[in-house]
């Protein structure tokens, strides 16, 4: 099969990249090196020529509503436009789990993906949408992003983090498999439910790096949500990969 990866050199892309091709599969990468910009649609037209599913794990590190709905929306329009004009059988797309309850201030992220999830849906071609749940990495970029010196101001939030090469697997198989229904959704998260403040410890433990993980108590409904939850696998969802601390071996092996 010939199948389009969008954010085709991100995170998840890149790993959804590689498998098509382990598996034998085309896996055509929309980049604007390749002469494809997805938030305008030049050169996809031609990029999508014998495409037979799409792939979506698009990425945009921002927490503005306005500035990830409108890129979210943009890409999904394109893809479905041109997707359809190809003759494309299906679109994959990457969501997150627990969005429906999730938005603005420091959640903005998620008003774009839930743009990206209806924008998808509306079009012509069939879709798949795969909701997972925060990477077992989530908790480095933490530190990345916020940590101030020795000091990492952490909200307090219980996670159910997933192995992102897992999270690659399930795209790809929803890419080959034939769609039965016009619109699938699918939830995955990983096997363990966690506080994100014990991931970061164990995270910055592994990095060599001394740090104070300072919990964080957000107000407000969203937060209040989180508390409960609602980032982690809903009843219906699908368990998949290893364990974070699996995860954190094969990260930072030791020796």
């Amino acid at each position: 099969m010939r199948v389009a990866v969008a954010g085709g050199t991100g995170l998840v892309g890149a790993k959804v990249a590689d498998r098509l091709r382990a598996q034998g599969h085309e896996a055509v990468v929309l980049t604007r090196g390749e002469g494809v910009d997805l938030t305008t649609g030049s050169g996809l037209a031609a990029a999508l020529a014998g495409v037979d599913a799409i792939i979506d794990a698009t990425s945009l590190e921002s927490t503005k509503p306005a500035d990830t709905v409108a890129f979210f929306s943009a890409v999904a329009g394109h893809l479905q436009r041109e997707g359809a004009a190809a003759g494309v059988r299906r679109i994959v797309t990457l969501s997150i789990v627990g969005i429906d309850g999730l938005g603005g201030g420091p959640f903005g992220h998620y008003d774009g993906k839930r743009a990206q999830e209806e924008t998808t849906e509306a079009g012509e071609v069939p879709t798949a949408i795969l909701r997972a749940t925060q990477f077992h990495g989530f908790a480095g970029q933490l530190i990345d992003w916020m940590a101030k010196g020795p000091l990492l101001p952490c909200p307090t939030q219980p996670v159910q983090t997933v192995d992102v090469d897992a999270v690659a697997d399930e795209l790809v198989a929803l890419a080959l498999e034939s769609p039965a229904d016009q619109h699938v959704r699918k939830d995955v998260a990983g096997p363990d439910k966690r506080l994100l403040a014990d991931l970061a410890r164990a995270i910055a433990t592994a990095r060599g790096r001394r740090l104070w993980v300072l919990p964080v108590w957000l107000p407000g409904d969203t937060a209040r949500r989180v508390r409960q939850g609602i980032l982690q696998a809903p009843p219906a969802a699908k368990i998949i990969g290893g364990t974070f601390e699996e995860w954190l071996a094969r990260e930072y092996p030791v020796g």
